[in-house]
């Protein structure tokens, strides 16, 4: 953090009395406890009677006591109100525990708490002021508009944002109608039909947002040249594929996958607003009105970052100094902006798989750059541009648990560790009874939890619902010979990976066991979340999805329902270069799943699974494995009660034009599953007759598996059910989701 040492000279007299207090009426064993109050004033000592006015404050004179010796556990408490914070609060090694033998990871150093029965909030808003109506003819202003429309001069601390508050919440910038692109273009030029985009006189400040030819992300890219007559527009900022049309079966809301943000003609709704940075105006129309109509509350943002926990970071090197022993309870971090991409030097090569978020960048409104043994509990994340909170680089022991997620622009946490090579310090971290929705608002790809380049951690009891895209990822899908440029490619650690291993990308079994060493996404356990309405906005997207990432992956117990999106192509997906990954007693309900079931990308294993009421008929199999050879996959103990069209139970699904290597059910290990479908008792004969004259399936029956009440959750077994005589394990999803305390 930056001491503002000015600020604090003059007070320099009070701090050091009350040090002295402190250390005269306490040993080393008792507990340091600093009051911030909004209330307070110039003259605060950080006592409950007389609190000091700002976090920065009690942080300095936290490190202060340690200076002099005071090793006792430290607590500042948060009075109700909202804590402005101008510039990120950066939190260095100093402010955690140095001694590393005594240090216990459960006991936290330094805690940032809500005073008891309060709601502090810690935002990065900045008050708007000085509204006053524009005048009717301000250029290109709607018919809808007039007279509605407000105008404030950005607040001089600030010089861009990407996101606007009220009291309410987050407001929607200003967006025109959609397009579809005319014609391919590329990474910097989109073809648009004519009057779409224009040769605005403050172009750097217009975004174009668009889903580049791909089904499941979406870019945001600011403009720097428009011809207008030959519908020819480049931006500053690379895509992350060329720009043009998306594939016929790709799912658009409106029809369109572009448009226009930050013009003043697109102001055309109470709630929405535009930036002119040339003149340092913002308009607004607002929905929030205070008794003379003009704006109420209205708070722009000054960072996309909070708090910063930054440890002793040796990226080239292989050890990193963490900072330990940091807790923030019953907070709410709110008004924290979107990182915007402002140029391909910061931008390519740093994306995390197909750019669904930046390697080590101020992404989140709290972020752990460095942390051991660091807790975040209670806590609120609701109503920011960026992300909640990431954990990057070297992260291990910390836990996030019994926190809200909520209208959120990207991500709800995000685990990101070093890029593919021999550093694997990013592991052993708990996710733990969150709940986490409405997220993905602006940033549509963007996921509730993610682990990238990260192992060995528990995600669990955690509730995802209402997404752009996916519920739970873990992936790396960078391969060590991918370009500089390229998605990752700037994130590889080239010097620790041998150059044979870089030569053997080829995505087989084989050659994953090589490279697994350096895909450090391992061992996570995804158990007993509930998922739902997930994959909203775009395509391809998943409840969970494990791609690209190294052996052991679990993924139990989970309750996937109620996805009803025709956006959805399975709830669980083992994607490419996927191999050692377990899925066993996970409920699948109610699901559009136009694809699959389960789909598995390689040598994944398929157990005790229960996919019942699909809304349709997959297009390939309720189970498909896709692609790849799965010699070995275990198939066994699953339900599936289909459609009642029937469709596949399996698909042996090949890549486009591939006639060599194919996924070949009979090299799979598959017996005592049970199938049922209620219109047609001959539904599974074929499949049988096919896998028992290559002694398979020997066991397995078709038959009603006698659920004891679906739609109310139990599946559970009544007596006689083949289920029982199969030995599957009846599953309980009352046990799946929040636990509530």
């Amino acid at each position: 953090m930056k001491a503002i040492v000015n600020h604090f000279n003059y007070k320099i007299i009070f701090f050091l009395l009350f040090i002295v207090f402190i250390s005269c009426n306490s040993d080393s064993s008792n507990k340091i406890e600093l009051y911030v109050s909004v209330n307070g004033n110039e003259s605060g000592v950080g006592s409950i009677e007389n609190p000091f006015k700002t976090i920065v404050e009690a942080v300095e004179v936290v490190r202060e006591l340690r200076k002099k010796g005071n090793k006792s556990q430290a607590t500042i408490y948060l009075r109700e109100g909202r804590h402005q914070i101008r510039e990120t609060l950066v939190l260095g090694i100093e402010d955690g525990n140095l001694e590393e033998e005594a240090m216990k990871l459960s006991s936290p150093y330094l805690t940032f708490s809500a005073y008891p029965g309060e709601k502090p909030v810690i935002s990065g808003g900045l008050p708007v002021e000085g509204w006053t109506i524009v005048s009717d003819d301000l250029f290109n202003l709607s018919e809808s508009a007039k007279g509605k429309v407000w105008v404030a001069d950005i607040p001089k601390e600030i010089d861009k944002f990407y996101t606007l508050y009220d009291t309410h919440g987050r407001l929607n910038r200003a967006r025109s109608e959609g397009f579809i692109p005319t014609k391919m273009g590329d990474k910097k030029t989109v073809y648009f039909p004519k009057g779409k985009i224009k040769n605005w006189k403050n172009i750097e400040d217009v975004e174009l947002n668009i889903r580049p030819s791909r089904a499941w992300m979406i870019n945001m890219l600011p403009l720097a040249f428009v011809d207008e007559e030959n519908g020819i527009a480049k931006t500053k900022v690379s895509a992350t594929y060329a720009m043009g049309k998306l594939a016929h079966w790709v799912h658009k809301k409106d029809g369109n996958s572009a448009w226009i943000e930050n013009t003043i003609e697109a102001l055309d709704e109470p709630g929405e607003w535009v930036i002119n940075s040339k003149t340092r105006k913002i308009y607004l129309w607002p929905s929030n009105v205070s008794a003379d109509g003009s704006p109420e509350g209205i708070l722009a943002p000054t960072t996309s970052e909070l708090i910063r926990i930054e440890g002793g970071i040796d990226y080239k090197g292989s050890k990193d100094k963490p900072v330990k022993g940091i807790l923030f309870s019953g907070i709410t971090f709110s008004h924290a902006d979107r990182r915007g991409w402002v140029s391909d030097e910061d931008q390519l090569g740093w994306g995390m798989q197909h750019d669904w978020d930046m390697f080590d960048r101020p992404t989140a409104a709290l972020r752990f750059r460095g942390s051991e043994g660091c807790q975040v509990t209670h806590c609120k994340f609701i109503n920011s541009g960026g992300s909640g909170i990431r954990f990057d680089l070297h992260a291990q022991q910390n836990k996030v648990t019994d926190c809200e997620f909520a209208y959120l622009g990207e991500a709800g946490i995000l685990l990101a560790g070093y890029g593919p090579g021999t550093k694997d310090v990013n592991h052993h971290n708990e996710i733990v009874n969150n709940h986490i929705h409405h997220f993905s608002e602006i940033t549509w790809h963007s996921p509730g939890i993610w682990a990238w380049q990260s192992g060995h951690n528990r995600i669990a009891h955690n509730y995802v619902h209402h997404s752009g895209y996916a519920g739970i990822l873990v992936t790396n899908r960078v391969e060590p010979d991918r370009e500089l440029n390229n998605e990752g490619g700037r994130t590889v650690r080239h010097d620790e990976i041998p150059a044979e291993v870089i030569k053997s990308t080829e995505e087989t079994y084989e050659n994953w066991k090589v490279r697994e060493k350096y895909n450090h996404a391992r061992h996570n356990i995804i158990e007993y979340n509930e998922i739902t309405h997930a994959v909203q906005l775009l395509s391809d997207g998943n409840c969970i999805y494990i791609s690209g990432a190294g052996t052991g992956n679990i993924v139990r117990y989970n309750y996937l329902h109620d996805n009803l999106e025709h956006s959805m192509p399975a709830p669980i997906r083992c994607d490419d270069d996927q191999h050692e990954t377990l899925i066993f007693g996970n409920v699948l309900y109610n699901n559009y799943a136009f694809s699959a079931g389960i789909a598995s990308k390689g040598v994944n294993d398929i157990v005790n699974n229960f996919i019942v009421a699909p809304r349709i008929a997959p297009k390939f199999g309720y189970i498909s494995f896709e692609w790849v050879p799965v010699s070995g996959a275990k198939v066994h103990r699953n339900i599936i009660v289909s459609h009642p069209t029937g469709g596949n139970a399996y698909a042996e699904r090949p890549k486009r034009g591939q006639t060599t290597n194919l996924p070949n059910l009979l090299e799979t290990d598959m017996d005592e599953n049970l199938y049922f479908n209620s219109q047609n008792t001959n539904w599974m004969n074929k499949h049988f007759a096919r896998m028992r004259t290559n002694n398979k399936e020997k066991k397995s029956l078709f038959g009603d598996p006698m659920f004891i009440d679906v739609e109310n959750g139990n599946f559970r077994f009544k007596k006689g059910s083949p289920a029982i005589e199969l030995g599957i394990e009846p599953l309980d999803v009352s046990r799946m989701g929040i636990i509530k305390n």
